[in-house]
């Protein structure tokens, strides 16, 4: 969950309902919208702030969490489909330094997952790209609902595995490597928490050396570079095992 967002929502919610006799009024992620006691004016005024403040429109039927994760689809899809551009070219090791390193393993497989505008596309060879957000993607899917019985012998994720909560990082993380074959390899480039400019509500996961070799004990994976690339980005490969 975004919790950025989720803090926002609850704060102001707070802020409505913050009169004695609302004390018992519990604000949580499973608490419906819905069901709190508002008046028409404080409905109206809430719904407008969130809007207007994310610039989607929001659907304030379900529950907190589901609100949340409603804003922070609709926000990502808009930032990541209109504002971010890549910029390949400014990385040591995950631009395009990563086509020659990836075709010398003569992969038979690659997925690039978030390949946002799939500029890995007929450079690397027998890659498909996977995004959400993007329609130059070969499919606009997230990875978690990327079911296929397919496996890759080489799974890029450059900055797309690097959002919300740890939580959502280990699930990530616990389907690419479903993906992977035996002594696959995985390409990342991680961001250590540096917020985007022109996303402030982008909820950046703050990727260490730490949290990678976390990631590799659990998932039995040998943790085979760690670096610091351009753009104060970190370049981490994991080896199958």
């Amino acid at each position: 969950m975004n919790q950025k967002i989720f803090n926002f929502l609850t704060e102001n919610l707070q802020k409505t309902f913050n009169l004695p006799k609302y004390k018992n009024i519990t604000i949580d992620k499973d608490t419906i919208v819905d069901n709190f006691p508002w008046t028409p004016a404080k409905y109206e005024k809430f719904k407008k702030l969130i809007t207007e403040t994310f610039e989607v429109d929001v659907n304030f039927s379900n529950t907190v969490g589901d609100v949340v994760n409603d804003i922070d689809t609709k926000y990502l899809n808009r930032f990541f489909g209109e504002i971010w551009k890549p910029k390949t070219e400014s990385f040591s090791y995950t631009g395009w330094a990563i086509v020659d390193e990836v075709n010398s393993l003569n992969p038979k497989k690659v997925l690039d997952v978030g390949c946002g505008y799939n500029q890995f596309k007929g450079r690397i060879n027998n890659l498909i790209g996977i995004d959400p957000f993007n329609n130059n993607s070969d499919y606009m899917v997230d990875i978690l609902e990327y079911n296929v019985d397919d496996q890759y012998d080489v799974i890029i994720a450059f900055g797309s595995i690097n959002f919300n909560s740890y939580d959502d990082i280990d699930i990530r993380m616990d389907k690419v490597v479903s993906l992977l074959t035996k002594s696959g390899r995985i390409y990342m480039r991680a961001n250590p928490g540096i917020l985007h400019e022109k996303g402030p509500w982008v909820d950046v996961f703050p990727w260490s050396f730490d949290i990678a070799n976390q990631f590799a004990k659990k998932y039995n994976l040998e943790l085979l570079t760690f670096k610091k690339d351009n753009n104060d980005r970190l370049y981490f490969v994991y080896q199958n095992q």
